[in-house]
């Protein structure tokens, strides 16, 4: 687990999201033209805040939540110079995000916001994603003998072994000053002059600036271009967890849920969860496990984004986070 005392920052007294007017959220906000572009006829009708509990660091939270057609988008921005970081967690046990394990994961620190990350096998509860805490290695897909002996997926494991990933870095910066600084990579990628890893976590594809579904492996083609493999439906309308970052340093924490009363073909696709990532300012982005596990947790409440067949929200536990915590 990560030790942050040494840490320079000094926590914000305020932190905002979505300050100042609404977004157009409408068709003139869908300029992105990712790999495979999908037609979308996705209008902002509401706009509202989730207000969080009185007191304390969750009072400086807002949740924005933003009502479409096909679904309902929940967005979390987290500035760069907020006095929060966002930093991965692994459980050793698979556990919704409403689970108390997630809360004592930072000793001392308790997360305000939590949204479902890595990718992993419900089987075997063994993460199928890397994932670096704290300086170490703490989950390694390598490892997960339901994956690499998996016949059908050996063709795949290289581009599996190196998609994309979230990664915290402390850089040293003028001198003697340590800075954290995210960036969105693929997990072969060198570590930057003058940093170290700090944290990270993989999962996929790369949404922005391109859409990297191939690359890494999510789907292929047969000869004459037929699609042959694509195990988490890219361009099929779903629950969507993904994560954008600003050239500010900002980091987007977002969901895309189903409509309780229409389980199926609702939703987001891929294409327009980068569509929105882009026009919320991100110029980097990835995608993160999504479906059945997309959550996150605030204010005390759990919140999902699947629907089953029978009109009830899906409550699976997963194997990692992302947290957000004070510094």
């Amino acid at each position: 687990m990560l030790d942050t005392s040494a840490r320079t920052k000094m926590l914000l007294l305020s932190l905002v999201i979505f300050g100042g007017a609404a977004l157009n959220w409408g068709a003139q906000g869908w300029g992105l033209n990712p790999t495979r572009p999908t037609k979308t006829n996705a209008v902002h009708s509401e706009v509202s805040k989730v207000p969080a509990e009185k007191g304390g660091a969750l009072s400086r939270l807002t949740l924005e939540q933003k009502q479409f057609p096909q679904g309902m988008l929940y967005v979390l921005k987290v500035p760069s110079a907020s006095g929060f970081r966002v930093q991965p967690a692994l459980s050793g046990t698979l556990a919704t995000v409403a689970s108390p394990v997630w809360q004592t994961v930072v000793p001392g620190k308790l997360p305000v916001f939590l949204i479902n990350a890595g990718f992993f096998d419900p089987n075997n509860s063994l993460t199928t994603s890397f994932v670096f805490q704290g300086g170490s290695l703490t989950g390694d897909p390598r490892v997960n003998p339901q994956l690499v002996n998996n016949p059908k997926l050996v063709p795949y494991l290289p581009k599996i072994f190196n998609r994309s990933e979230f990664r915290a870095y402390l850089c040293r910066v003028q001198g003697e000053r340590v800075k954290t600084r995210y960036d969105i990579v693929p997990h072969n990628a060198p570590i930057p002059e003058h940093c170290l890893l700090e944290d990270s976590l993989g999962a996929g594809p790369s949404l922005l600036p391109k859409l990297d579904d191939l690359g890494e492996g999510f789907v292929d083609y047969n000869a004459e271009g037929k699609l042959t493999r694509d195990p988490i439906g890219v361009c099929s309308r779903n629950a969507r967890s993904v994560l954008g970052l600003t050239p500010a340093g900002d980091v987007l924490l977002m969901m895309g849920a189903q409509l309780p009363g229409k389980p199926a073909g609702s939703g987001f696709s891929l294409a327009e969860m980068a569509r929105l990532l882009q026009a919320r300012g991100a110029q980097k982005a990835m995608s993160l496990d999504g479906g059945s596990s997309s959550s996150f947790y605030y204010g005390g409440k759990a919140w999902y984004g699947k629907v089953s067949r029978s009109g009830d929200w899906v409550k699976r536990p997963v194997k990692s986070v992302l947290l957000v915590v004070p510094q």
